[in-house]
């Protein structure tokens, strides 16, 4: 009972959890992209460390944040139709916070947080939408039958692991010839009525999304919100292992959460997923 409660003291201050686990993801996720650019980025981390190490003391300003959000801005510019979206999420996450650390306002923060996760979540929503390969269910047909979603069931199913195998080298094969021979492979379903389920799980994750956006605008600090919300996160992880959005997300939940046991949920997903992130299974 003793270590529940020390485990109940850290989870009621939402707002500094939230704000440590994302300094710990901005830690490993400038650590895995340092080697893009590193020279240039190195300047940079050399006046950071010599700032903190010897001014942390007789400055006001938060200095590793700011120099996180250079780095994150400084990627934008040559990566710019490159990055992820999480990249996005992240570099305004961490501009919040900074504007956070100077006005100490923490509703401002929240409502900050809450925004950009309606923005988010219905962004992607839209874009799924207007998006006739992926309402038609072709996406989910195409990624099903290579085994890139649900990958993480495979191993219970060897059978349609071995028929996703088959899929993809016929597709390695097709993309190795020359195109002028229009030539062409016909996939095999892992499993029947692949076409119908790729429609009906399209429509219901566009369903989702909406009804996620909506309930997070409407309600952001509802228990049943985040119920909500952190099953939308399981079920992305559950089809592709997007461990890096998915731990962001989950910090974004975590800033407006009230529940204890829901925020102790939302720390383990954060966790979860940067052990994922670290060891290289997931996506950073």
């Amino acid at each position: 009972m003793k270590y529940w409660s020390d485990i109940q003291n850290t989870l009621k201050d939402n707002i500094a959890l939230a704000i440590h686990l994302l300094l710990f993801f901005l830690s490993v996720y400038i650590f895995i992209t340092a080697e893009k650019y590193g020279l240039w980025k190195s300047p940079i981390l050399v006046l950071v460390i010599f700032c903190w190490f010897f001014l942390r003391n007789k400055t006001k300003h938060p200095i590793i944040w700011i120099a996180v959000f250079t780095l994150l801005v400084f990627d934008l510019y040559p990566f710019y139709f490159r990055v992820a979206n999480h990249h996005f999420v992240l570099t305004f996450m961490v501009l919040s916070v900074i504007l956070y650390l100077y006005h100490k306002r923490s509703h401002i923060l929240l409502k900050n947080i809450q925004m950009l996760l309606v923005v988010v979540v219905a962004a992607s929503a839209i874009q799924k939408l207007i998006s006739n390969q992926f309402m038609s269910g072709e996406f989910y047909y195409y990624m099903l039958n290579r085994g890139f979603v649900f990958n993480v069931f495979h191993p219970l199913f060897s059978e349609s692991l071995e028929v996703a195998k088959s899929n993809s080298e016929q597709i390695l094969e097709l993309q190795a010839t020359d195109p002028n021979t229009k030539g062409s492979v016909v996939l095999t379903n892992i499993f029947p009525n692949l076409g119908l389920f790729s429609l009906v799980f399209a429509w219901i994750t566009v369903a989702v999304e909406f009804i996620v956006a909506i309930a997070i605008l409407w309600k952001p600090k509802s228990k049943w919100v985040h119920l909500l919300f952190i099953m939308m996160i399981l079920s992305i992880l559950c089809t592709r292992l997007e461990t890096g959005f998915m731990a962001l997300l989950a910090i974004c939940g975590l800033f407006l959460c009230r529940n204890v046991k829901l925020k102790l949920v939302y720390t383990l997903i954060v966790i979860v997923c940067m052990s994922l992130i670290i060891t290289k299974i997931g996506f950073h």
